[in-house]
């Protein structure tokens, strides 16, 4: 288990490999937890992208090949983003409605270079307020479905894909819903060249201070946003820094820009080897802690009305007003969700690292888990792995495929081979309604497959080749791990159960 100052150090080692300015020093911290604080972090990507030969040169090769999986699925879930954006935009402009798009894969673009090198986990659009039911229209004939939120204020969309669930949200401010009291401007933007389309991105003067009280109002932003920042400011020529602070002024946010700069200039002294600045940014020798948002909203105020509309907005938000019921249902979700964090949240590096990688043996002996995702992000994330030539371990909690794969099991996911799918093969694929299904291939014409359960009776519906995600290889049970051949083993046990289970099914019938 690693020490709690290794913990502290792992992080300021990820800070500087997203920053490009790891030296010497820090090829000697832990890397599996370096990995682990910056997924946590949303650096790993763009630490790659910028240290990915110091990572290769110095860090255990588990580790490495860890990192470079969750780099290139970050691309490629980029790529797909990339796509939807391009829809949105296509959409919302045969509609003419104006959009900007903020933060996303244009800030990336515009900051390192790479759109897919900056983690992006959703679409923001702004869009006018006189505009929002046009906005809606239009997504609407996409498949994407209102989730939360209206117009003028924060809205948030969502759809499914082949590769998981995709979120877009829509804006009519450049400033939280708390602080609409504020006179903050309109959205300008510039076209920005992003992997080949032209994206109307965010621009202007007050784009730093949008980033600031973008920071400002996240309990825990992750550091890739503080690295944002300081990465803008730190481009910016005096004047255009004079600018930017005058925009701010004029929206009542002059010290929102001057706290960002502040985190800004602890992120550069970290990059330049000072551990010790991460204190500024939250960071103890065990993890990191932060102030609840709305706390760090009062002490940027301008002035005393300004704190006062800010609390007000808190205990009785706009999208609440002028309707009790909508008052009371928020207010219930609330306490039971989001008070519970008021006087500030803690995140924790410690026990060891999670792992991605690795055997079954080594995750019982580090004291470490594998990684837990949602179902929907597991096939995403086996589907972004396997589709570069990757492997992945997902665990088999049924017992469908007994004897072959236990309950609990780890199996090892590859993409399918050269040779392409074969009978006996034990694949994992999307049924019909997106389930996930990890089963034997007993038939095939060429366009679907035919699956079924080593300890099932009946056969599953057949299933189009598109929607197979991988080929199983390797299957690791109580520390064992073997290979995955095309012939179902013989089991005693497997063959009373199918009996039991035909008995069963003819005494449902009547014989």
């Amino acid at each position: 288990m690693p020490s709690r100052d290794a913990s502290a150090r792992a992080a300021a080692v990820s800070l500087r490999l997203a920053l490009g300015t790891a030296h010497g020093e820090d090829a000697n911290t832990d890397w599996p937890v370096a990995l682990r604080i910056a997924g946590q972090e949303m650096l790993a990507p763009l630490a790659w992208a910028r240290s990915r030969r110091f990572i290769q040169g110095h860090a255990d090769p588990e580790t490495a090949a860890a990192w470079r999986r969750m780099a290139v699925a970050a691309h490629l879930r980029g790529q797909r983003q990339l796509q939807s954006l391009r829809q949105a935009l296509t959409a919302l402009e045969s509609r003419r409605v104006d959009v900007v798009v903020l933060k996303g894969l244009p800030l990336g673009e515009l900051l390192y270079g790479d759109p897919f090198a900056r983690c992006s986990s959703d679409i923001d659009l702004y869009v006018p307020a006189n505009r929002r039911a046009e906005a809606a229209a239009a997504l609407t004939t996409l498949g994407w479905e209102h989730e939360d939120g209206d117009g003028p204020w924060h809205e948030a969309w969502t759809r499914q894909d082949v590769g998981g669930p995709e979120h877009l949200e829509v804006h009519s401010f450049l400033v939280s819903d708390h602080l609409t009291h504020l006179p903050a401007p309109s959205a300008t933007a510039t076209y920005r060249d992003v992997a080949g389309e032209l994206v109307p991105a965010l621009d202007g003067p007050f784009l730093a201070a949008y980033l600031a009280v973008h920071l400002a109002t996240h309990q825990m932003p992750p550091l890739l946003w503080f690295v944002d920042f300081a990465t803008v400011w730190s481009r910016l020529a005096e004047r255009e820094r004079i600018g930017a602070a005058r925009a701010a002024d004029a929206a009542r946010v002059g010290r929102y820009l001057s706290w960002a700069e502040e985190r800004a200039a602890a992120v550069l002294r970290v990059g330049d080897g000072d551990d010790a600045s991460l204190a500024s940014l939250g960071f103890a020798r065990d993890g990191r802690r932060d102030v609840h948002s709305i706390v760090r909203h009062v002490v940027l105020a301008e002035s005393a009305a300004d704190r006062c509309r800010v609390l007000a907005a808190f205990v009785m938000p706009r999208k609440s007003r002028g309707s009790v019921t909508n008052l009371v249902r928020y207010s219930f979700a609330r306490v039971r969700t989001r008070l519970a964090s008021i006087a500030g949240a803690h995140r924790t590096y410690m026990p060891g690292p999670r792992s991605t990688t690795g055997s079954v043996s080594q995750w019982r002996e580090n004291g470490a888990r594998p990684l837990r995702v949602e179902r929907a992000e597991m096939v995403s994330l086996v589907r972004d792995v396997v589709g570069v030539g990757g492997g992945l371990r997902v665990r088999a909690p049924g017992g469908s495929m007994l004897p072959t794969i236990p309950r609990g099991a780890l199996v090892r996911i590859a993409g399918i081979p050269p040779r392409g799918i074969a009978r006996g093969d034990i694949v994992l694929a999307l049924t019909a309604d997106g389930e996930p299904v990890l089963h034997r291939v007993i038939d095939l014409d060429g366009e679907t497959v035919t699956m079924r359960g080593d300890a099932a009776l009946a056969a599953d519906p057949p299933t189009p080749v598109s929607r197979v995600i991988g080929v199983a290889t390797h299957v690791a049970h109580l520390g064992v791990e073997r290979e995955l051949t095309q012939q179902a083993p013989r089991s005693f046990s497997v063959a009373a159960l199918k009996l039991r289970r035909r008995l069963a099914r003819a005494v449902r019938r009547g014989w």
